[in-house]
């Protein structure tokens, strides 16, 4: 069949439509809408300067918030010493955004829509916008895979990259993060490198310079772009010393780029200098790299957000950097050095897990980069005997089926992936479920996990509060006359110890009775009840359940979790409520306690 290539980008094309009709973004409200949280942040310079004109106070975004509720922290900025505020994120995005945040302003203008910048229509043309750009990404990663490849081996890598890895919830949900706007920025200076280094020409040199300028500017780590305009096209050291004596006998083409680089960074630069006083400025605060200290095995690995981990397709990067090499040296020094660069980078700064996400969003503009080696990899399958096929089938369906669940797991009303808190307990809990009971979510918190029979209970504490005076209210009860509480003025329950030698006994129980009538959403704030092992005053081992997690409001509920007892001494068991911050009141009774094989 002709035109392999062409039919699997169409297929790509309507894989992305699907998922933005499962969950369009442009339709929610707060902090699910397209305009929110870090889209909020990169979006925000674009209302402040068209529409406010406010790029100092940015004092319209409080009153804003109240009405969108679009962040937890309706500032966006970073307070300056003077009382001004500078937008924390850069400008980049901001740029791609402009197109489409001027033709919703000027319908908003005109139609009984609110043109504050954050009402429905900016949320739909930043979405169409930014599943345009998607769209333009895959047309370009399709033609670069198709200048190296043939034309199964493009069909089935471009089949891999939106079905098999969370490019697909970039393009499709998530799409006004930078990740989506930064791939597609990657394939057009892959794509103008390869045209450049075939017929060398000023207007690509300067092109180049600009996009690799707006890559900086949008996410500042991606600097590593510069890598691909730099080494596309070398091997070895002799292919270096060629590379820089191609670069200083075109100088004219050279001091193009990087007047295009400067010009495209100039924007930002202008920025700072009138909102800050200076022309660099470190926006981010506290946060910043750990770059003697890495998190490189946690990034790839961890079930809390583990790149290999989520998206387990991109191992194939790695036999197909050994074919690249093999096959396509010109290919493999420049892709080969990103990576490791990228990895390193992305993996030494300290919020190494980037937030709510699907996975690891700081990877998904590598993959304009990462395909071609899987891309390499697959056309030696191709190559080889049938049994090569089958468990490459076989892998790269089971890697589809995975990422198409992460993906309803991500966005589905069951809300299964838990975007900041996963562990291995609840990983393997919820593994392949798109629905699961609220009570499984306390694996989130407290992660041991005991499988199989409870043999050997022994009761070790009860206390229906009947006696207590502290921490109590006799109106609000659920069971008999009174109940223990936390409310915004107590926030803290007393500390209840229970005496206690483990013998050959290695898990415990604990459980409760609770109620509350408003639950708390902030996942920060929510009460939580602690059991901790102690010796003396130190504590050993401590574990919890955030209540309002696993609960609705007006809900009465029993609640209980598991904990592996220690092996290090311990003399005393406690436990206690922390109403954690929360202004909601929260009723506990009867807590029960035993141990168990």
């Amino acid at each position: 069949m002709k035109n392999k290539s062409l039919i699997a980008l169409y297929f790509c094309y309507f894989l992305i439509l699907c998922f933005v009709t499962y969950y369009p973004k442009f339709n929610k409200t707060g902090k699910e809408a397209t305009i929110s949280y870090d889209v909020a942040g990169y979006y925000a310079y674009l209302p402040a300067i068209f529409i406010y004109k406010d790029i100092h106070q940015l004092a319209f975004l409080p009153e804003l918030n109240k009405k969108y509720t679009f962040a937890d922290d309706a500032s966006q900025g970073v307070l300056l010493p003077n009382g001004n505020y500078a937008m924390k994120y850069p400008i980049g995005a901001a740029i791609f955004y402009s197109p489409f945040f001027f033709i919703a302003h000027i319908y908003a203008s005109i139609s009984d829509d609110d043109a504050d910048g954050y009402s429905y229509p900016y949320q739909l043309m930043i979405s169409i916008g930014c599943l345009f750009y998607a769209f333009i990404g895959l047309f370009f990663i399709h033609k670069i895979l198709l200048h190296y490849f043939s034309e199964l081996t493009t069909a089935i890598t471009l089949i891999l990259l939106t079905a098999a890895t969370n490019y697909l919830n970039y393009a499709a949900i998530d799409n006004a993060l930078t990740h989506n706007l930064l791939f597609t920025l990657f394939t057009i200076i892959i794509w103008l490198t390869i045209q450049f280094y075939t017929n060398p020409k000023i207007k690509t040199a300067g092109i180049l310079g600009l996009l690799c300028g707006l890559a900086i500017i949008t996410r500042p780590t991606d600097i590593l772009c510069i890598l691909i305009p730099l080494l596309w096209g070398v091997v070895g050291v002799t292919g270096l010393k060629q590379r820089l004596q191609f670069l200083i006998r075109n100088y004219k083409m050279t001091i193009t780029f990087i007047l295009g680089a400067f010009i495209t960074g100039c924007i930002q630069l202008i920025y700072w200098k009138i909102t800050t006083g200076q022309i660099l400025f470190y926006s981010y605060g506290e946060q910043t790299f750990s770059w003697r200290n890495p998190h490189i095995l946690e990034g790839l690995f961890s079930y809390k957000k583990g790149w290999v981990t989520y998206t387990p397709i991109v191992l194939c990067i790695l036999p197909g950097l050994f074919f690249l090499y093999k096959n396509k040296k010109g290919l493999f020094l420049p892709i080969m050095l990103f990576i490791a660069f990228n990895i390193y980078i992305a993996f030494s700064w300290d919020i190494w897990w980037y937030g709510g996400s699907l996975g690891q969003r700081s990877m998904v503009e590598s993959y304009a980069i990462g395909l071609i080696p899987i891309a390499a990899l697959v056309e030696q399958i191709l190559k080889g005997n049938k049994i090569r096929v089958i468990v490459f089938s076989t892998i790269a369906l089971f890697c589809t089926w995975y990422n198409i669940i992460l993906t309803f797991q991500a966005h589905g009303k069951y809300g299964v992936l838990d975007d900041n808190a996963m562990n291995k307990a609840y990983f393997w809990k919820v593994f392949g479920k798109t629905k699961i009971d609220l009570d499984d979510k306390k694996f989130l918190d407290s992660f041991d996990r005991h499988k199989g029979a409870k043999l050997n209970q022994v009761d070790l504490y009860f206390n229906d509060f009947e006696n207590e005076n502290l921490r109590v209210d006799s109106n609000a009860v659920m069971y008999g006359n009174k109940s223990l509480m936390v409310t915004n003025n107590e926030q803290y329950t007393p500390s209840y110890n229970i005496p206690f030698d483990s013998g050959n006994l290695y898990w415990l129980n604990i459980s409760a009775d609770f109620y509350f009538e408003n639950k708390e959403w902030n996942v920060w704030q929510m009460p939580q009840f602690i059991l901790q092992f102690k010796q003396k005053d130190d504590v050993v081992k401590a574990r919890c359940i955030r209540i309002h997690r696993i609960m609705q409001s007006g809900e009465k509920k029993n609640l209980n979790f598991d904990v592996k007892i220690p092996s290090k001494a311990f003399d005393t068991i406690e436990f206690y409520i922390w109403n954690a911050g929360s202004g909601t009141t929260t009723y506990i009774d009867n807590v029960h306690v035993y141990a168990f094989k």
